[in-house]
């Protein structure tokens, strides 16, 4: 009999035969702090070597596969489920079935109740509040979504790269950059702070990989935003191979031009020159 398995994020949780509820109540065989989440999410059905998944009726819906799931689900090895902000992975072997232990928790963050801010579960209060108030009984809808969801994918990220998980950390960044496009297109601010965390993360895989890539799309997101990178990311991309850096010198320019359009003249003194100041940017950016 096949066995399968649902993986979220850095870990990896058995399916065993017969139904599997996920959502946000402790009483969920699979329980998902996220505030996106409803209480019972959505159903997982394991039967012989068939697996199926439905929506319970939640508030955000149910994703299979990037399509709005309606009904009964057939899902297969490999399927990408999407509840709340938590991308789901289905996984499939010929290993042994085990029994069903108790209900792990599976969300790293929790939603503070007092002030709204997120952080991990094991703390015994919010350090940005005192508050031990967790938001247990609203589901979460609208703009304030992505801004929840950044702190979530960023912190996963941070603990990816410290253990040296690459490959966890680039399907970590994949989410964070549907994230950060929501973001980017929506009224909500993007918090500097965690952008550079981010940041640091997309370029440190950058390098371990020799490519780009993930680079050049964080250079892009500071151009959009009109923002200058901090200079450690330039200096980083900058030790890239040749034929590495040479694809970033487009995005590089967006960010000056960005950069200069962004900035505010100042009047000048009247006893100064005719000469308008300089807009050259201090930090170190890549060149090829």
């Amino acid at each position: 009999m096949a066995r399968f398995r649902l993986r979220f994020l850095l870990q990896e949780i058995d399916l065993p035969p017969g139904e599997s509820i996920l959502g946000r109540s402790a009483s969920c065989h699979i329980t998902i702090e996220d505030p996106l989440v409803s209480r019972r999410h959505a159903r997982i059905q394991v039967t012989g070597d068939r697996a199926t998944i439905e929506d319970l009726g939640s508030r955000n819906g149910l994703f299979v596969g990037g399509q709005l799931a309606r009904g009964v689900v057939d899902v297969s090895a490999g399927a990408r489920v999407r509840v709340g902000t938590q991308e789901l992975v289905i996984c499939r072997s010929a290993e042994e079935v085990p029994a069903r232990g108790p209900a792990p928790v599976t969300g790293f963050m929790i939603h503070c109740g007092g002030c709204g801010f997120p952080y991990a579960a094991e703390h015994a209060c919010c350090p940005h509040c005192g508050s031990s108030a967790r938001n247990e009984d609203t589901t979460l809808s609208g703009s304030s979504k992505q801004a929840w969801s950044l702190d979530l994918v960023v912190d996963t990220l941070l603990r990816a790269k410290d253990l040296g998980r690459w490959s966890d950390l680039e399907r970590v960044l994949r989410q964070a950059r549907r994230v950060v496009e929501e973001l980017l297109a929506s009224s909500e601010p993007v918090d500097r702070g965690r952008l550079d965390e981010l940041a640091d993360a997309a370029v440190a895989l950058s390098m371990e990989q020799g490519r780009a890539e993930w680079g050049r799309w964080i250079l892009e997101v500071y151009a959009t935003l009109g923002w200058l990178p901090p200079g450690e990311i330039g200096r980083s991309l900058g030790t890239l191979p040749p034929d590495q850096r040479v694809t970033l010198v487009p995005t590089v320019e967006r960010i000056v031009q960005s950069a200069v359009r962004h900035v505010s003249p100042k009047p000048l003194p009247k006893s100064s020159s005719t000469r308008p100041p300089s807009t050259k940017p201090a930090q170190a950016l890549p060149s090829p």
